[in-house]
């Protein structure tokens, strides 16, 4: 009795198709970040273009360094270290110092990210790290943005909101939360009072609550803890500085709670169906 042969076709296995990717994610995020740079160059002096120059240089050149150094490949082309530059750029002040700049871009690229886990792994928000340690070491220097100063204007704020809707329009992240940050930090400023003015207020929460919580690597994993983390960092950054909500403030506020984002992931864990269904057994008498 001879044994029927039996081919078998070697094939790659089924793959789950997603047209999302962080290359569209980023370039998405830039393109929405648009309309803010030219109404902040159209405004004024566009010493905002200075500072995003200088940024994009640092980060382009720290990130090369980095791959080098790390042994990783670099991934320059899907637009992380633009949309990094340019968000850092929205942080710092008029003005400011170009070494002191270049001293921020380091910590967002190498003590921020890198050392920390490098892409997709660093548990604290890099910019606002960067950010609160450059305000740490010069604290005459580290004032409000650049956009945000001489109690803002309508035409940023306008800037933002429409950037805010290309991102709702992108579908990044979850609806909720900018509408949950920016009601928190609306109802403590009618509660407690700020000092601000209404438009560098609505700016600088329209700026936080659409690209600056725009990252999910800090974030926790699960829809209920990510509502959590916003109501808290709203909370905080409206009653951490006496004079109301700030940019400084909202730096500490997101970094404490990165630090609380573990137990957060721990605490709101999904249960396994099969484990879920088991409780809801009952057994008779």
């Amino acid at each position: 009795m001879t044994e029927a042969k039996t081919f078998y076709r070697t094939a790659l296995p089924p793959h789950v198709h997603s047209a999302d990717s962080l290359a569209k994610r980023y370039w998405g995020q830039l393109i929405a970040l648009v309309p803010v740079f030219v109404t902040a160059c159209l405004m004024g002096p566009a010493e905002i273009l200075r500072v995003f120059l200088i940024c994009l240089v640092s980060t382009t050149a720290f990130e090369f360094l980095a791959a080098k150094l790390f042994r990783k490949k670099e991934n320059l082309k899907n637009g992380e270290a633009v949309l990094a530059a340019a968000l850092f750029s929205l942080l710092m002040p008029s003005r400011c110092p170009s070494e002191v700049v270049v001293l921020g871009v380091f910590m967002v690229v190498f003590a921020a990210k890198e050392l920390l886990g490098g892409a997709g792994s660093y548990p604290l928000h890099p910019l606002f790290l960067a950010r609160i340690f450059l305000q740490l070491c010069f604290p005459k220097v580290m004032s409000e943005p650049m956009l945000l100063v001489g109690g803002g204007s309508v035409w940023t704020l306008a800037s933002f909101g429409l950037g805010g809707i290309i991102l709702l329009k992108q579908k990044q992240g979850y609806w909720e939360t900018p509408i949950f940050f920016m009601s928190v930090c609306f109802i403590c400023e009618v509660l407690f009072g700020g000092q601000g003015t209404p438009a560098a207020f609505f700016s600088g929460v329209l700026l936080t609550s659409f690209f600056l919580l725009a990252d999910p690597v800090t974030l926790p994993l699960t829809r209920k803890g990510t509502a959590l983390f916003v109501l808290g960092a709203a909370i905080l950054s409206s009653r951490l500085s006496p004079e109301g909500f700030s940019i400084r403030s909202v730096g500490y506020a997101v970094l404490l709670m990165n630090l609380l984002t573990p137990w957060l992931d721990v605490w709101l864990k999904p249960i396994p169906y099969k484990a879920k269904h088991s409780l809801k057994v009952t057994y008779s008498t």
